[in-house]
């Protein structure tokens, strides 16, 4: 639906007042409702179109650095379910212990998102359920998107639209982005040990298994995340359950999804006729690849996109964004290739 262009910096061309200007992002994720906030607080019309009927979303454990609590507003803060103050690292029969000076904090996504989408529509956001994005195209004053909403075939128009619809981002993919590779998350809830702290995390470095590591992070005493990513679903899934058995855990509740893998900065803006289309968080692979942690990266690459619409393309945070991100793509590639005896001595050095 019409040509598309790359660019490669943020600038826009002069646009219509803040008042007038009609902002849609697509998809009720936590960087979306993040930057409808942002941005209907800065003066804009939002709207947040939500393909499901209502925010149901699927409970994962998450953690995140403290900087989590400056980011997020007073509602949001009741996602916190536990705080961390230290990190235990196994490998091959080695361990070390390391303390936060900050502690992590662990969230739960069921409870963010319905906090976050009472903060954008107190900000004056506008939230329309059961209402599926097909396809964007340029108009006479900006953008034209083809919607599905209650079975029905809708037009809306916009002169900047937002893709917040995941990895698997149809926006990106009708505005001609290329695809994002990802890889499996697989998490099952489980009681802790008994000798593990609600206060502590556990990593463990298995790369016969994974590149990556596998976790335990407390809810609280009696409940536990316990995962692992991995880069095919079916040889992860494998190793976890072996992994489950090996430690004794029996799964509550199992949990899961694909996690971005940043490969190289991901341009955020790209021009359509007169209109402008951005990403955010997983639909621009704003995962700190060295962890394969997402929600504080994209909750920055969202008050970016928030700062280039209020500030006619202007953003510090997406070039400071871009160099965070490039200085832990640099660390994974490193990782990735560690072997057992690379993770012993890296643990046997703290």
């Amino acid at each position: 639906m019409g040509n598309t262009e790359t660019v490669e910096n943020t600038e826009a061309p002069p646009r219509p007042g803040r008042g007038d200007r009609e902002v849609i992002i697509v998809g009720g994720s936590a960087a979306g409702l993040f930057t409808a906030a942002r941005v209907a607080r800065g003066g804009c019309r939002v709207r947040v179109l939500e393909s499901k009927p209502q925010f149901e979303p699927r409970p994962r454990t998450l953690i995140v650095t403290d900087h989590f609590r400056n980011q997020m507003g007073t509602s949001a803060r009741e996602s916190i379910i536990n705080e961390i103050h230290r990190f235990e690292l196994f490998t091959d029969g080695r361990s070390a212990q390391v303390a936060l000076t900050k502690p992590d904090l662990i969230i739960e996504r069921s409870r963010l998102i319905p906090a976050l989408a009472r903060e954008a529509q107190q900000a004056g956001a506008a939230l329309s359920f059961d209402t599926r994005f097909l396809g964007i195209g340029p108009n006479a004053r900006g953008l034209r998107l083809e919607l599905e909403s209650g079975g029905k075939h809708e037009e809306l128009h916009a002169d900047s639209v937002v893709g917040a619809d995941g990895a698997a981002s149809r926006v990106a993919r009708t505005s001609g982005w290329p695809p994002i590779e990802t890889v499996p998350l697989v998490q099952a809830i489980v009681r802790p040990p008994k000798d593990c702290p609600p206060d502590t995390t556990r990593v463990w470095f298995v790369p016969d298994d994974t590149p990556y590591f596998y976790w335990l992070i407390p809810e609280s005493p009696e409940r536990a995340a316990l995962g692992v990513i991995g880069e095919h679903g079916s040889d992860t899934k494998r190793c976890f359950e072996r992994f489950l058995e090996k430690k004794q855990l029996e799964p509550l509740e199992w949990q899961g999804a694909r996690i971005p893998v940043y490969r190289g900065w991901v341009p955020v803006r790209r021009q359509i006729g007169n209109g402008e289309v951005y990403l955010v968080g997983d639909a621009a692979a704003q995962v700190k690849v060295s962890t394969v942690g997402g929600i504080v990266t994209g909750f920055r690459g969202a008050l970016g996109v928030s700062q280039a619409l209020l500030q006619n393309g202007k953003s510090q945070e997406l070039a400071a964004l871009r160099r965070e991100l490039g200085t832990h793509w640099l660390i994974r590639r490193a990782l990735h290739h560690f072997e057992q005896k690379d993770y012993s001595q890296l643990v046997d050095l703290l």
